[in-house]
């Protein structure tokens, strides 16, 4: 038989549909009913269903349809499901009847080689490759098989596809040649299980009473049942139209399939059923993962990790008008060293992109405060350069002004001023003591920022004995809890860097919390508040790396005091950038600023861009802004540079920032 699709199966990874359509809105006056509890303990056969309630638009819409069952029209085509060869049409000698079924005949090659999948993974008797469904519904059906056999029910067979008409067309074999009397496992979209224990029956009381009160024989109890319609199975010992809906119904005879479960949903349904089930367990981590040419796939596996190469679609949540997001990206638990990208979800071409946001080592967490483009459809996505979590804090977003619901402010840049420096001064808390020295563990201390609207800071840490990570806010905003978001991580003794946007419009105040005992900095780059400059979200381009040849120089690192023009392009006098330093021969930092500012240096500048250790790779953003001398760059010890334009400053109001408090909208290391 012609190879077919190979569909994985939930123990070791899953991978759902092609790109799926806007959410469908449920009507508000139809609700979603609470789910009948599953009883896995129980292990009775069910001999006298019940059958749920049809589902409604909400539950269909959600793909929640663990209290209803899901019958629509028992004509596939007219739901949206690919056709199959009509029978016996075309060359009669590509028809082959092998006694059950045409099943690999010569016209059904295309039908079975595209549309018709296998089972990848063996069903507890079931062997890999020997059950065969449509390649859109195959996710619930080893779905249903995958957690029925997890709670202790035996699958000692099962069969799906099989291209053949139903009894009552005349014949299994098709003679009349119709496509409507085709069964639906000819599509793919039925199963049978443990034939010999789930007898087909008729049923009628030998004493002439009601058909619907006697039981059938079947192995299966209703917790069984009840998970299949879970995966948006519907049940053949309910029968069929006209049939038994309980024991208290009166019928003469009722004919019963136990063994039989079929879909009978669109596409669409399919595809909602199979992300709700796979996002809701526990035991699962599932990612909406976009290849290159624009396909999205949910990928779910039970490791919980992102794989190398694959880019994962973010949601921020965004509000009314919104163009771009104001974020902090987060690297955990990287295998090896790396980087993430944020970049724009639409089709690209393959490989890696061009530019990064965040570098990380090998079991170092790293943060960098980033500016992304949202898609039509509010969302962006990360490209992961290797196996690593990825963190999403939202600080706020790029917004157009005529259409946003909340305030916009503008950002002054101004030239760098350090406002505080745990190493020179005493830390206060904010219980009013004041201490010397850094900031102790699992403390929430004042940073020396005031004022009624939000600042631009860079945050450093250094002499830090642990890895931990800081967050700061308004003062308001810490309550005693651990907070849920953070602004900047490290490890060791490194010091790290990384830019935060602060808002004490709440209380006036602004405060840091850090998980470890640090020695905490701040450098203050602009405000953001009434009056300055607009933002204009770009695609993020690179427009310098010193590892490349230019017109400037060849592929040689920044010398220690060295200070190098950056040009931000024709026009551009002020823009958000990220600023990378890799291949320092000591540990070090680099600054960005004005060139009259860094040329007037005679040791060393006052405040710092981003700090890198010996050999290792950071990065973090910044604003470059020109006053009439260019922007320059400075390095404390040689490195390679690399600067990523994400945003430019400009003197229209046409997009504005609207800050958010700081809320998390991924994690990867909860399976998005």
């Amino acid at each position: 038989m012609p190879r077919r699709p190979t569909h994985l199966l939930l123990p070791l990874a899953v991978v759902v549909g092609a790109a799926l359509a806007a959410p469908l809105r449920a009507d508000a006056q139809e609700t979603v009913p609470v789910p009948p509890a599953i009883d896995r303990t129980d292990m009775s056969p069910w001999e006298l269903p019940v059958r749920p309630p049809l589902c409604n638009e909400a539950q269909l819409a959600m793909g929640d349809v663990r209290a209803c069952v899901v019958l629509g029209s028992n004509d596939p085509a007219t739901r949206g499901w690919a056709s199959p060869p009509a029978p016996l049409s075309g060359d009669a000698n590509g028809w082959v009847w092998n006694g059950y079924s045409y099943s690999g005949s010569p016209a059904l090659i295309e039908w079975e080689t595209t549309i018709i999948s296998e089972n990848a993974q063996r069903l507890d008797r079931v062997r890999a490759g020997r059950l065969q469904t449509n390649i859109g519904a195959a996710t619930l059906f080893e779905g249903f098989l995958a957690e029925v056999i997890a709670g202790g029910y035996r699958l000692n067979d099962a069969s799906g596809y099989g291209y053949r008409c139903t009894a009552g067309s005349g014949g299994w074999d098709c003679p009349s040649g119709n496509p409507s009397g085709l069964s639906l496992h000819s599509w793919g979209l039925a199963i049978d299980i443990n034939g010999g224990t789930n007898p087909v029956i008729t049923l009628r009381d030998p004493d002439g009473g009601n058909a619907c009160a006697v039981p059938m024989v079947t192995d299966m109890p209703q917790w069984v049942i009840q998970t299949a319609e879970k995966w948006g199975l519907y049940w053949g010992g309910y029968g069929w139209s006209g049939d038994c809906l309980s024991p208290d119904d009166v019928r003469e005879s009722s004919y019963r399939d136990p063994p039989h479960f079929e879909f009978r949903g669109t596409p669409e349904a399919a595809e909602r059923i199979a992300r709700f089930n796979l996002r809701n367990d526990p035991t699962l981590g599932c990612y909406d993962v976009i290849d290159a040419d624009g396909t999205e796939r949910l990928r779910c596996n039970h490791d919980f990790t992102v794989e190398a190469g694959w880019r994962v679609a973010i949601d921020p949540q965004a509000p009314q008008g919104a163009v771009a997001a104001v974020v902090n990206l987060t690297a955990t638990g990287g295998a090896e060293h790396g980087f993430l990208t944020l970049e724009s979800c639409a089709a690209r071409p393959a490989g890696m992109p061009a530019t990064s946001n965040v570098n990380y080592e090998r079991g170092h967490d790293v943060a960098n405060l980033a500016t992304v483009t949202l898609d039509p459809d509010g969302r962006f996505c990360i490209y992961h350069d290797t196996v690593v979590h990825a963190i999403v804090d939202v600080i706020g977003f790029i917004v157009n002004a005529d259409d946003a619901i909340d305030d916009v402010a503008w950002f002054s840049p101004v030239d760098p001023i350090r406002v505080g420096d745990t190493r020179k001064r005493e830390v206060c808390l904010r219980d009013g003591r004041c201490e010397s020295g850094p900031v102790s563990a699992r403390e929430v201390a004042t940073i020396p920022i005031s004022g009624d609207s939000a600042v631009l800071a860079n945050l450093t840490v250094t002499d830090n004995h642990a890895s931990g990570y800081v967050s700061a806010a308004d003062c308001a905003l810490f309550d005693g809890d651990v907070p849920e978001w953070s602004n900047l991580n490290y490890s060791g003794e490194n010091a790290r860097a990384n830019l935060a946007i602060i808002d004490t419009s709440t209380s006036g105040a602004a405060c840091a919390y850090t998980w470890a005992d640090t020695h905490l900095i701040v450098d203050v780059l602009g405000t953001i508040g009434d009056e300055g400059l607009g933002w204009m979200p770009v695609e993020a381009e690179r427009v310098l790396d010193t590892r490349r040849c230019d017109e400037a120089r060849c592929a040689h690192a920044v010398a220690a005091g060295e200070v190098i023009q950056l040009d931000l392009g024709d026009g551009t006098d002020a823009a958000i950038v990220n600023v990378t330093a890799t291949g320092a021969a000591s540990d070090g930092f680099a600054t960005l600023a004005a060139c009259s500012t860094l040329r007037a240096v005679t040791a060393m500048p006052i405040t710092s861009t981003v700090n890198v250790d010996r050999g290792s790779t950071a990065a973090n953003m910044a604003v470059a802004a020109d006053d009439g001398s260019g922007v320059c760059l400075w390095a404390s010890t040689p490195m390679h540079l690399i600067v990523d334009v994400q945003a430019t400053l400009v003197d229209d109001h046409i997009f504005g920032f609207v800050g958010s408090d700081p809320s998390r909208v991924y994690d990867g290391r909860r399976g998005g």
